[in-house]
């Protein structure tokens, strides 16, 4: 009988975990709407200077989320709460420069023994104070976070506006507090003299250190040396911008008080007790502090005019005036832009502008009334209304750089309206400038160009060196560079890399022989194709890199052979090789990579999307170091230490952190992120081959739902926009939004497609169509798919393909389609509302791929327009379009829904209202994609048809409408 027994255990034993890895399968369950604010994802991370500590943000969608210390030898972990993050800053799609995302700042002492920390208010208190009507100013603020690392000590400190740690400086901390409200001036110098510090008061702006005591406009700078636990604050009121230096040893800033004759710029040192010192002080305003890069100098504007301290003089000097020899007639010193230092600290370059309109007193302007206001559109403008719209605060605002020699006490204006932007040399004595007046009324129907200019930075002279450089030059479009020591400009002008001499100017193209392509020979627009992009200059100056479809040239200034620094193996395997910088270097002493060094490369196979990272040394073939079928990414690494970060996704598997070394050797987790997947069902991402009608091979990710039976018939929704393979291993994390969320839908049943889609110019609907429909019929043939149950969604350019789809095929059963182009021939001429640029050029040059223009070739517009061919329309459509679209008119959605309409199709339009090209507002989000997803469930799943399709919504019930749907949105 025990031996009956014993033999039986096993089976028991086995039969129990098969039991029990059953009930935890059935477990899981679909991500459903309400999931998605609580969904938290690793922002923010840095690592100390010594690489013993890692800290990073954890925060949710909407809530309040925390910090997270790790020590990483020792795996402890500390967590503090940061609040919640504000809602993303509503900007026009089209914003040259978008705001940062929102984030938690956070900087570890450079002697890793602290890490501070940005907070936010926490969720409910915001709300409390939105309820109860608060002014804005009354609102709660931002504060700080100081956490003791390896003990986990935290102190908080509240209504701080920003701080600032020395690179280099050990355990200081500098920040600037403001009260939590406001306080009147008047109120202040009563509430100073109630206190009896009559000394403070006296004291005024510039402080002198002491910490008690109300000042007349509440902000305090305060520097604190964090390894004193008392005595360690100094306090100064009424800084208005500060900056300390590297070596932590001085702290600068500035004073903005009611006191004017107390304003100026103060500099304390860090290490003594003494007073502040007065670089400069009296009547006026003080601001855009900037210390050269070796830290001896610093400068600063006082109203219209540019201050210098050399560190050892007791004040500052005013080096640049409306006096000075030199300032074009009509301009003076502005802070409106930045005064800052050439490399080598020599030269100081400051901005100048005409001086700004003063405003008429109120007595004097006109009543509304009585104002008119009217906007002339003139054929020969050099923009139209709407970009000089778009683009007015920025002309407001806008700055010419001059350059001011310190030696030689001599200034020169570089920079003029005529030509707006230059690119200076490290020593300041060259500078590239650029100028496009001749070609800005382009700009409407063809590419921006640019004049480049060779500026004299001792005498202002300017010599022209390219005419009618494509893409703009600059930093910005990455296609003009100069090298550290000014000697040499790389760019990229007619499908190759070509370098400038300085100052001479003969060009070089350098690429054209090395018998590969370096523009991108996909590129399937009517524009010259672009280059597959550079890693910028070396170390040295003499090399510079560049890359073509697969590998990475170095090529040489002094006319060496290039050299194909991954050997060509990139090609050979079809792996894109891409330099990955993992050196520990000080961004303000990055002159760019050492070529005497190793190179290191982030590598992607282009067949099979693995990826991983590869190394070079000397003139060796690549040799791997990492690799798989997951979307490596380098994260950071510590600057002291050969520490680094990186992460790995998967569809399945969340982009955790791990720790590793510059040879990739042997990466561990330091994060789990991970772990709030486990409740939930989750898809799998593969890829799969096909050709496309013309018989050209091409590839589309497929996303399996979670627990994939191959013999079952799912419903499938098919997502394009262009080529989207690539992403097969990128985590999707769920998230409400104007399109499909593929984690969520592959959780409820869902099979998703997203096929590559290659263009014939002049055809851009046939040729989605020739892509789309051969990707459905290979998954198709694969067995799993209902074909009764087939949808189709996407957004902007995707839209546009769908609405054209639809009126060639019904293989759809049910078609999103968001922000649609409905009619080219009335697109054509409409404005991008975001840039005020007209659409004119996206059919000659780029996205829509037409060519020639309306009235060249009035045809094709009709062609590919989907309302001339709207009869043929039997798929039940969804159309998102808001009125405020900054991109797409939102006409063009009523055009193609009007058409529908009349025709006695099914169709529903849906327009949020004040929206821009895609939902921003959350709560706008997460009731699209419940919407959404009812209707490709309805189609799609037999779902009952949802009370807003069978009966509508009335404009004069739509109140509430909203409020019977939010209580919806809470129960999905």
């Amino acid at each position: 009988m025990a031996a009956r027994f014993r033999s039986l255990a096993p089976r028991v034993f086995t039969l129990t975990l098969f039991c029990a890895a059953l009930g935890f399968a059935q477990a899981k369950r679909p991500i459903l709407h309400k999931d998605f604010d609580a969904w938290r994802s690793i922002t923010g991370q840095t690592l100390s200077r010594d690489g013993k500590f890692l800290a990073y943000a954890y925060m949710p969608q909407d809530g309040d989320g925390d910090l997270v210390v790790r020590e990483l030898a020792t795996g402890k972990e500390w967590r503090q709460s940061v609040g919640a993050l504000p809602p993303p800053a509503i900007v026009p799609v089209d914003v040259e420069t978008p705001p940062p995302p929102r984030t938690v700042k956070m900087s570890f002492t450079s002697d890793g023994q602290y890490l501070i920390a940005q907070t936010y208010p926490a969720k409910a208190a915001t709300e409390q104070a939105r309820k109860a009507k608060k002014k804005a100013e009354e609102m709660p603020k931002q504060g700080l976070l100081i956490l003791k690392l390896g003990g986990g000590e935290a102190v908080r400190v509240e209504n701080v506006k920003s701080f600032q740690v020395p690179e280099k400086g050990g355990p200081w901390l500098a920040y600037l507090k403001e009260p939590a409200v406001p306080v009147k001036p008047t109120d202040a110098v009563k509430t100073t003299e109630q206190d009896g510090d009559g000394e403070d008061q006296a004291r005024g702006a510039a402080g002198r250190g002491a910490a008690g005591g109300k000042k007349e406009f509440g902000t305090e700078l305060v520097l604190r040396n964090l390894t004193k636990a008392e005595g360690g604050e100094r306090t100064f009121a009424n800084a208005s911008e500060y900056t300390i230096a590297r070596d932590g040893k001085t702290l600068v800033y500035a004073v903005s008080s009611k006191k004017e004759e107390e304003n100026g710029v103060y500099a304390v040192a860090t290490t003594a007790e003494g007073a502040p010192a007065a670089l400069a002080s009296g009547k006026g305003k003080y601001s855009k502090i900037a210390w050269s890069r070796e830290q001896d100098k610093l400068a600063f504007l006082f109203e219209k005019s540019a201050m210098l301290w050399d560190g050892s003089a007791g004040k500052a000097v005013e080096v640049v005036n409306a006096q000075t020899a030199g300032l074009p007639a009509g301009m003076v010193v502005s802070d409106k832009g930045a005064v800052t230092f050439s490399r080598d600290g020599k030269r100081l370059y400051v901005p100048v502008a005409a001086p700004p309109k003063a405003e008429k007193p109120a007595e004097e302007a006109a009543p509304n009334d009585e104002k008119v206001l009217m906007d002339l559109w003139r054929w020969n403008d050099d923009l139209v209304q709407p970009m000089q719209k778009v683009r007015a605060t920025q002309e407001r605002n806008r700055t010419y750089r001059g350059v001011y020699d310190i030696a030689a006490k001599k200034y020169v204006q570089l920079a003029t309206p005529a030509m707006q932007t230059v690119l200076p040399t490290d020593d300041g004595l060259l500078a590239l400038g650029l100028d496009d007046r001749a070609w800005r009324r382009m700009i409407d129907y063809d590419s921006t160009y640019q004049d480049v200019y060779l500026v004299n930075g001792n005498s202002g002279q300017r010599k022209l060196m390219l005419r009618q450089l494509p893409g703009g030059g600059g930093p910005g479009g990455g296609v003009l560079q100069i090298a550290p020591d000014g000697k040499h400009a790389f760019y990229y002008n007619a499908k190759a890399w070509h370098v400038m001499t300085l100052p001479e100017g003969a060009s070089k193209n350098v690429s054209s022989s090395l018998g590969v392509a370096f523009f991108d020979e996909e590129d399937d627009t009517p524009n010259p194709p672009g280059s597959y992009g550079h890693s910028g200059w070396a170390k040295d100056s003499q090399s510079f890199f560049v890359n073509d479809q697969y590998d990475v040239w170095q090529v040489f200034v002094d006319g060496r052979p290039a050299r194909n620094l991954t050997s060509g193996e990139g090609r050979k395997a079809k792996i894109q090789f891409r330099i990955q910088r993992v050196d520990a270097v000080d961004e303000s002493e990055d002159r760019g990579q050492d070529a005497t060094k190793p190179f290191t490369f982030r590598a992607e196979s282009e067949e099979t999307r693995e990826s991983g990272f590869y190394r070079v040394t000397g003139t060796g073939a690549p040799q791997r170091l990492l690799w798989g079928a997951k979307n490596y990414r380098f994260a950071t690494r510590a600057k002291d230490a050969d520490v680094v970060l990186i992460t790995a996704s998967r569809f399945d598997e969340f982009p955790d952190l791990q720790l590793t070394n510059a040879s990739f050797a042997a990466p561990r987790k330091v994060s789990n992120g991970a772990a709030q997947m486990e409740p939930f069902l989750w898809g799998q991402g593969e890829l799969v081959s096909y050709k496309n009608v013309d018989g050209v091979p091409l590839r589309a990710a497929l996303y399996k739902p979670a627990n994939f039976d191959p013999k079952k018939k799912y419903p499938m929704i098919v997502y394009i926009y262009e080529k989207l393979s690539q992403g097969v291993h990128a985590f999707v994390e769920p998230r409400p939004g104007h399109s499909i969320n593929f984690s969520q839908y592959t959780s409820q049943g869902y099979v998703i497609l997203t096929p590559d889609i290659v263009y014939s110019v002049g055809h851009p609907g046939q040729s989605a169509l020739k892509c789309v429909l051969p990707a459905i019929q290979s998954v198709v043939d694969l067995g799993f798919i209902d074909e009764k149950r087939i949808g189709i969604q996407g957004h902007s350019w995707g839209g546009y393909q769908i609405a054209y789809m639809v009126t060639q095929t019904n293989r759809f059963r049910a078609a999103e389609a968001g922000a649609p182009v409905g009619n080219m021939t009335s697109a054509y001429s409409g404005i991008r509302w975001g840039s005020g640029m007209p659409r004119q050029f996206q059919y000659e040059k780029t996205q829509s791929r037409i060519g020639p223009s309306l009235y060249d070739n009035p045809l094709l517009y009709i062609e590919n327009s989907p309302i001339f061919q709207v009869k043929r329309v039997e798929t039940p459509m969804l159309i998102l379009h808001d009125d405020n679209d900054d991109a797409v008119p939102w006409y063009q959605g009523i055009e193609f829904f009007l058409a529908l309409r009349r025709t006695g199709k099914e169709a529903y339009l849906m327009n949020y209202n004040g929206e821009l090209h895609g939902l921003r507002r959350r709560p706008d989000q997460k009731d699209y994609a419940i919407r959404m997803q009812q209707f490709f469930d309805h189609f799609l799943k037999d779902a009952d048809k949802p009370e807003w399709m069978e009966k509508g919504i009335p404009f004069i019930e739509r109140e509430e409408e909203k409020e019977r749907f939010e209580k919806l949105t809470d129960q999905r």
